[in-house]
């Protein structure tokens, strides 16, 4: 059986340097599955600036004739781990691929990256139903991703993800202190909870801000530091105690459109992380708190206000456990293993069924 990891990119570069592709792509030919990267020849940018109609129709028959020459390269039968969403050819085009790849009796494992219409809207687009239900199977972050499917009549067997991979070939150095150093990483600017925090009188902790520089931080509290940007890849840049994984409108609760994806979704931010030997803090209210509990990876909070006192709360005992149980979930993301043994589970139902 002919094994495939789907993905696309402009001229000779991945879209958007995404990590989190980049690293299915290497995890699924570590496991035996050969890469096929669909090359786009332009931008979803480059086409939206377009305003003549002619450019448009252009654009869209390029698109279509890409489509075309990719189906026809791919065997009948293949298994395809196909890497969703799709951004450069859209849903119409998505949809018309997944379809002809079923006509040709190839098997369609979704790996769920983002669910952008929902995420920017709180509702799923008639598309993104149709398309999500071509797979045979989807491979979904949490099982509140699975129940949020099943509610809007995505009925695919799903597998649990719980933690992106983080490819990294940096070894994090076992902290033998703790400190009450936080790292945020993120878009800073679209962090609109950054700015309501000047609110919070923490006495004993500082937050260490990692992205592109805020345009403005005159908002932000004495106790909140920009500290720069670093490559995806060199996670030992992140020399704190902890990890803070929230984001939306509030400080109190998880709020906004943004707020309540972070109740379905596994933050990418998270992996990061934890790759780096990091303890996370994260929302109560988050799809992965129950998962960081159960495994202690690091402390749960119902508010921003609570950091400090969860924090206190902790004894050297907790903070041991803690430490070992991140360091060693850290080995597992940087080898690739969480959906590393999901696909090899596949492959081998797949392999007792031919």
């Amino acid at each position: 059986m002919e094994k495939i990891v789907i993905d696309y990119k402009y001229n000779n570069y991945f879209s958007a340097r995404s990590k989190a592709r980049e690293d299915v792509n290497y995890i699924a030919e570590k496991n035996g599955f050969t890469p096929f990267l669909i090359n786009t020849r332009t931008t979803t940018e480059q086409m939206a600036s377009g305003k003549s109609l002619w450019k448009k129709i252009v654009y869209n028959f390029r698109k279509l004739f890409i489509l075309c020459g990719a189906i026809y390269a791919i065997k009948p039968g293949t298994l395809v781990l196909f890497q969703y969403p799709f951004a450069p050819f859209g849903e119409f085009f998505t949809l018309f691929f997944c379809r002809c790849l079923k006509l040709k009796k190839c098997s369609l494992i979704f790996m769920v990256h983002d669910l952008v219409h929902y995420r920017e809207t709180l509702v799923f687009d008639k598309y993104e139903i149709k398309i999500l239900n071509t797979a045979d199977e989807l491979i979904v972050h949490t099982p509140k991703m699975q129940e949020l499917f099943k509610s809007y009549g995505i009925n695919r067997p799903c597998r649990i993800l719980w933690l992106f991979d983080y490819i990294t070939p940096e070894i994090p150095s076992v902290k033998q202190h703790s400190s009450n150093d936080i790292a945020f990483a993120g878009a800073l600017d679209k962090s609109i909870f950054l700015r309501d925090m000047q609110g919070i009188p923490y006495k004993e902790l500082e937050l260490h801000l990692y992205g592109n520089q805020p345009k403005d931080t005159s908002t932000y509290p004495n106790w909140m530091k920009y500290a720069g940007r670093f490559s995806p890849e060199n996670v030992t840049m992140l020399q704190e105690s902890w990890g803070l994984s929230w984001d939306g409108d509030g400080i109190n609760t998880l709020e906004g459109v943004i707020g309540n994806y972070l109740k379905y979704i596994s933050p990418h931010k998270v992996s990061l992380y934890i790759a780096a030997g990091l303890p996370v803090i994260i929302s109560k209210e988050s799809a992965l708190a129950g998962f960081i509990e159960e495994n202690k990876l690091g402390i749960t909070i119902n508010s921003l206000f609570d950091i400090e006192t969860a924090m206190k709360n902790l004894s050297a005992e907790d903070l041991l456990s803690i430490r070992e149980n991140v360091y060693k979930m850290s080995e597992r993301l940087r080898d690739g293993d969480m959906l590393g043994s999901i696909i090899r589970e596949i492959v081998k139902a797949l392999n007792k069924h031919e």
